[in-house]
């Protein structure tokens, strides 16, 4: 079934004033439509590891394969303008100064998924890759440490910032699946991510994920949208995985393949369809 998506109006007092439209000093309404859909974020939001990056080498927003593009063709009704901010490598303070300025008062829907690299997810990636099974678990447990001390006022800054730019849009926030496969046999070698190395990422993901999932509920026009479920079984070291492992292109390791980002797409119309 396709995406519907409600035609948001606001009605927006200014002051106009017209022989036989009122006095002077009574303000007369104009409708303010918001059919424009704006996508924020890093490079989940941007689809790396979909393929199709148009030889952007910086952002590398999959033409597209993400779940933003694969989102907008949903619609039934057409968004009004579709606009794709987001950019692989992107911090929350990234997309609060570099992309909000693609929103606006006709802005109906925004998605949004950005927290993994102020949480320093590719570094624990790569200890637990590369270092033994001690350092893993100390990488995860040191990041996200810091992460619940500064995550929580940075998501809710940048959550103000989009409602004070954008006042008529729903606001769809899109969480990060588990990497890796839990702990047991998976059916498939996985470099060197031993149970121990599985089981310290996959809890780093939840305690990353249910901040993010936090923060999001204490906004009104928010909505969280959780992947964990429409990722398992799938997840990297498993026998179809969704989700790159390393290989010949190393940007897009852990990130979502082409099947991952339909999984995005069908946790999105879950809710917002």
């Amino acid at each position: 079934m396709k995406a519907r998506h409600t035609t948001a109006a606001l009605l927006v007092a200014v002051a106009l004033t017209a022989a036989g439209c009122g006095s002077e000093d009574e303000p007369l309404e104009t409708a303010v439509t918001a059919t424009d859909f704006v996508a924020l974020g890093d490079s989940y939001a941007a689809g790396l590891g979909a393929g199709n990056y148009n030889s952007d080498a910086n952002c590398r927003q999959s033409l597209d394969g993400g779940y933003p593009q694969l989102f907008a063709k949903q619609q039934t009704t057409p968004f009004g303008k579709v606009t794709d901010a987001s950019c692989a490598g992107a911090v929350i303070n990234d997309v609060r100064y570099e992309q909000l300025d693609a929103l606006s008062d006709t802005t109906g829907v925004v998605t949004l998924t950005v927290g993994g690299n102020d949480a320093g997810w590719t570094t624990s990636v790569q200890e637990c890759l590369f270092a033994d099974d001690k350092a893993c678990a100390a990488s995860v447990e040191q990041n996200i440490g810091k992460a619940k001390s500064t995550l929580p006022a940075a998501l809710d800054d940048l959550y103000e910032s989009i409602r004070s730019k954008a006042p008529n849009a729903k606001v769809y926030v899109l969480g990060y699946p588990h990497l890796v496969a839990q702990p047991g046999k998976s059916g498939v070698t996985c470099q060197q991510l031993g149970d121990a190395r599985r089981e310290a990422l996959n809890e780093g993901a939840d305690d990353l994920v249910e901040l993010i999932k936090g923060r999001v509920e204490a906004q009104q026009g928010f909505v969280f949208v959780d992947v964990r479920e429409a990722f398992r079984g799938h997840e990297a070291c498993t026998k179809e995985p969704w989700i790159h492992s390393v290989g010949a292109d190393l940007a897009e390791s852990f990130h979502p393949n082409a099947d991952g980002y339909q999984a995005y797409l069908k946790a999105l119309l879950s809710v917002a369809g």
